[in-house]
Formats: C-alpha cells, structure tokens, sequence
C-alpha cells in the first residue's frame, strides 16, 4: 500500500512538473513566433488563433444573428434578393447601419453580396428552413439579459429571467396559467421536429407498441412518429394546457410528473429532450415513476443532447 502510494505521488509530481514546463513553453512569445512560422506546426498555430478570436467574437455573432431574425431581414431576403438601401427601408435602419449589419452577415455565411445586391446564403436558408430554429435564436435575448452578469449568474445569486419565462422547466408546474403553458409547449413543438426525425430514425420501434410519450406539449414527436409508423398507438402526458386539441389526433392525458404517477397501460415510455431541463433529484424521481408504470420487458426511450462526461464540446 505504501508502495503503491509513493508511485502515485511520483507520477502526480511529474505530471505537475510536466504541465507547468508545457505552459510555460506556450507562454514564450518567441516560440509563439517560430511555431506560427514553422511548416509544420503552423495550421496549428493559425487554427488555435482562430478559436480564440471566434471565442472573443462569438456575442457579437450571435448579436448579428438575432438582429437578422428580429427584424425580419432574413425572412425578408428568402423570397427576393434586395440592395442594402431596399433593405434598410423596410427593416427600419439607416443605410450605414445596415451595411454593416450586411457585411457582418456575409462574414458569418448569412447573406452574399452580387451585383450590388444581398442574397440570401445557404446558412441563411439552413436557418430559416428548420422548424423552430427562428424562434430559438428570437427567445435567446432572455438569457442575454441573463449573461449580462455572468459571475452572479453561475454563483447562483440572482433570479435569472430565464426561470421566469419558463417556469415549466423549473419546478413551477403548480402556479403555471395556460398562456405560460402554451407558451413553453409552442417553442418545444417548433423546435422538436430534428429531435424526433433523429431519435425514431435510430431506435428499432414496435409497429404495435402502445406509446407514452412524457412532456409530449403539443405532439410534435407523437406527430412524427405515427408519420413513420401509422400503427403505433402513442398518447401524451403532461401538464394542463400544453396541447389545446380536444378532439386531437393522439390521446392527451392531463397531469404533472413532478406530483402524479406515471399512468400505466403502455409497453414503451419515452422523455424526449425532458430530462436535461431538470436536477438530478427530479430525473431520478421521473424515471423511478417510469420505471414503475411500465410491464416486464418495457421500455423506456430517453432522447436528451449530451455535454459529454470528461471532455464537453459544444
């Protein structure tokens, strides 16, 4: 044992030795130099300064994307390409200022310029095609105002705007009216749809399967997974007023899963993008409900983006 603790603190020693020299080598502005200059370290060289230019840069980007969303120039050059005076116009800004606005939107790959007029690029196409992604890029000026004091925001010491808007999503399912509701079930369904179309394409489904699907709102996933198989029975569960069909095609069942248990009669369950708005102790709760609801040989889909354990990437 005390064998095996020596070499532990050997290897740690090293490991110290060996990081602090390495930073310290990155440091040296004259190896910066050569490095930047050295054939075959110098796209490595460039790309690392890209990444941190892009990490400096990155607000001002998506402060660029959210004005073309918001005030509707990217909508407005999907049908027609216009000059920049055309433009400025119609979305209420001088001419210098949307020029800049123009050149900013060429530089991310939103617009091109020909022939003295602005067109619409293929990431500006992309952009407005998928279902949701608008609307998504439209509601992100809350968690701006969130991030406008960033250190307060991860200390945990101010109520963020955030949990306002959405209350659904943090634990305030009791005091929720139905527009807040409709609200939160509207954004999810808009933006569900690439979600859906990616989780059915990857998981062998029953054609007889009696589906539950938990926080379905509105049935976007329910809709896309009875398109692709018209014999699966799916029913939604989730709160009061998160679809406003009576006479829908899929079965609603009113109740919250914070408070009531899971109801029971179906073979495959699943949470589709639902677990990743919640702590832990909530998840747990939910899938030890699931869990319970379901027959021997149930199942339980569960379809969340994933950070990644040991090394997040965006």
């Amino acid at each position: 044992m005390a064998q095996s603790a020596s070499r532990f603190n050997v290897n740690t020693r090293f490991s110290n030795w060996w990081y602090n020299q390495k930073n310290k080598i990155i440091k040296n502005i004259r190896i910066q130099d050569f490095l930047a200059k050295f054939p075959i370290t110098s796209r490595i060289a460039r790309k690392e300064g890209e990444a941190i230019f892009q990490l400096m840069t990155g607000f001002v980007d998506t402060q660029i994307l959210f004005t073309f969303v918001q005030s509707g120039a990217l909508k407005l050059l999907e049908d027609n390409p216009m000059s920049v005076e055309e433009l400025s116009r119609i979305i209420g800004l001088d001419l210098k200022g949307a020029e800049i606005l123009c050149r900013a939107g060429c530089a991310l790959g939103l617009v091109r310029f020909k022939s003295q007029r602005v067109f619409l690029a293929r990431r500006g196409v992309l952009i407005l095609s998928l279902p949701g992604m608008a609307e998504l890029i439209d509601h992100h000026s809350i968690l701006y105002e969130d991030l406008s004091d960033p250190i307060s925001l991860f200390r945990g010491e101010k109520e963020t705007q955030l949990s306002k808007f959405w209350p659904y999503v943090f634990g305030q399912a009791d005091s929720l009216s139905s527009s807040d509701v409709s609200k939160y079930s509207d954004l999810m369904s808009k933006s569900q749809f690439m979600v859906a179309r990616d989780t059915i394409s990857c998981i062998k489904i029953n054609k007889n399967a009696k589906w539950l699907d938990v926080g379905g709102g509105s049935g976007a996933f329910a809709n896309e997974l009875v398109r692709k198989h018209p014999t699966v029975k799916v029913s939604i569960f989730d709160v009061p007023g998160a679809n406003e069909e009576e006479n829908g095609p899929h079965k609603f069942i009113s109740g919250s899963f914070f408070t009531d248990k899971i109801p029971t009669g179906f073979d495959t369950v699943s949470c589709i993008r639902v677990l990743y708005d919640h702590d832990d102790q909530t998840v747990s709760s939910l899938l030890a409900k699931i869990h319970s609801s379901l027959p021997e040989g149930g199942r339980i889909i569960v379809s969340e983006p994933m950070l990644g354990e040991f090394s997040p990437n965006k």
